[in-house]
This record gives structure tokens, sequence and C-alpha cells, in this order.
């Protein structure tokens, strides 16, 4: 559902509205070049590859917020996460122009608009980790840098 806020300050002339639309968006990330999700100074996290890349189609600064973090060189199948926005972009521009600006091993897979109300963290449902360990005294070729 989209919902409109009005935003800005009386001058007088009336108040000036501006249209905020929140959308969802769903990742998938390996992440072995990262220090997890969260943004941090001087390392490179998920959080901070993907701001950079919706900025871009957004033409401004953007912020999300996540359902979750990850620590360092952990992967996600599914994270959810959301914006806000006032610029008007089709669920494509923001799944297909975001992937063009993110590095290879981050990908967003989908995005919908949502109700202001939603956030990603508090609306998770659940949340699954899987553990990959392996037990061998070789090293890992196929399953190298995902399994402990």
């Amino acid at each position: 559902m989209s919902v409109v806020r009005a935003t800005g300050t009386d001058t007088g002339a009336g108040l000036s509205a501006s249209r905020t639309q929140r959308w969802a968006l769903g990742l998938e990330y390996r992440g072995t070049a990262f220090c997890g999700w969260q943004r941090q100074n001087g390392q490179p996290s998920v959080q901070q590859a993907l701001e950079t890349a919706l900025s871009q189609i957004a033409q401004t600064e953007t912020t999300v917020m996540a359902a979750g973090r990850t620590d360092t060189g952990v992967h996600a199948s599914l994270q959810v996460v959301h914006f806000d926005t006032t610029v008007e972009r089709e669920a494509t521009a923001w799944v297909r122009g975001g992937n063009q600006f993110l590095p290879d091993d981050v990908s967003i897979r989908w995005a919908v608009p949502v109700d202001d109300q939603f956030h990603a963290r508090f609306a998770a449902r659940s949340r699954r980790y899987v553990y990959l360990l392996r037990s061998s005294p070789q090293r890992p070729g196929l399953h190298a840098s995902r399994v402990g």
C-alpha cells in the first residue's frame, strides 16, 4: 500500500508537501569480502554498498534499515531491508538499477512499495540461520570460505 505523508514547514503560504514512499527490498549476498551487514568506518559492509548503490539511483543520500545484522564473512539468502524516499522510481529501477551499482557478491532480488508503518526489523516473523561445518582433514574446494 502506498502512503503519502506531508512534510515541510508552514511559510504562511501553506505547507509544502512531498510524497514519501517506503520500499522493502529482498537481498542476498556472499559476505566473505565484508565486515558484516552494519556500516563501520574504514571497512566494507553490505549496508554501505547497498546505500551507495541506492543513492546512485535516487540521486540523493539513501539510508536503509535491515531486519537483522550479519557478522564478518556471513552470507545471506534473504535479508529484508526498507528505506524511505521522495524519489519516484518503478520497482525494476530499484532492483536492476541498484544491482548495476552493487558488487557482484550482493544482489537485490525484489523491491515492493510498503506502508509507512512497515519496519523491516519489527515486521520479521522469523529468522533462520544455517551453519555449515565441515569435518575433514583437507581444506574444502567447492565450499571454500563457506564452511567453518
